[in-house]
């Protein structure tokens, strides 16, 4: 089993119980900005993801490097608490992967569906737009989140990807396509 596959699995709990914490205390908005922000925090910050993830730093040092980082930005109480157990767990270097788990879970709960596009160049909002309002008509969901990345090697056009569906309109899929065609035309 790799070890992503094994931090999955061990991460779907924590994302179920801060869920399960969140809609029980009416803090769902507050904690999901808050889950927000943090995987931003430690996706930017690969110095703070190794130090949290060192098992030669205590568990005090850890919560104390934390709470400098969460009393500034006025976490609510039930992240700063979730993030604590996570410390005295040893679970703190899964953040990111319970933080992907927990946005997912928070997204089902509330019908948003989570579409990735990656595109060649960056896409306007004009054609951000037209995107949403052409996988309105594909997908049933309350809103679509699109999470967008610059992928150079695509040379133009774009990929979609949602649920198990992939939508390639890639430059770079249609040259491939028309190379195999050439191929078999040879043959």
């Amino acid at each position: 089993m790799s070890s992503q596959m094994l931090n999955s699995k061990i991460a779907e709990p924590y994302a179920a119980a801060l869920l399960d914490l969140a809609v029980s205390t009416h803090t769902l908005d507050l904690v999901s900005a808050d889950i927000n922000d943090l995987f931003e925090i430690f996706s930017n910050n690969k110095d703070l993801q190794s130090y949290l993830a060192n098992p030669l730093y205590s568990h005090e040092s850890k919560k104390a490097v934390l709470n400098k980082i969460l009393v500034p930005l006025y976490f609510n109480q039930n992240t700063v608490k979730f993030l604590m157990v996570l410390v005295d767990r040893n679970r703190i270097n899964l953040f990111p992967s319970i933080a992907e788990k927990y946005l997912q879970k928070v997204y089902d709960f509330v019908d948003i569906q989570i579409v990735n596009v990656k595109s060649a160049f960056p896409i306007e909002e004009s054609q951000e737009q037209e995107l949403i309002s052409a996988l309105r008509k594909i997908i049933n969901a309350h809103e679509i989140k699109l999470v967008k990345t610059i992928d150079k090697s695509l040379l133009g056009g774009f990929q979609v990807k949602f649920g198990s569906y992939i939508i390639d309109a890639s430059l770079k899929a249609q040259l491939r396509q028309l190379a195999n065609q050439l191929q078999v035309s040879f043959v």
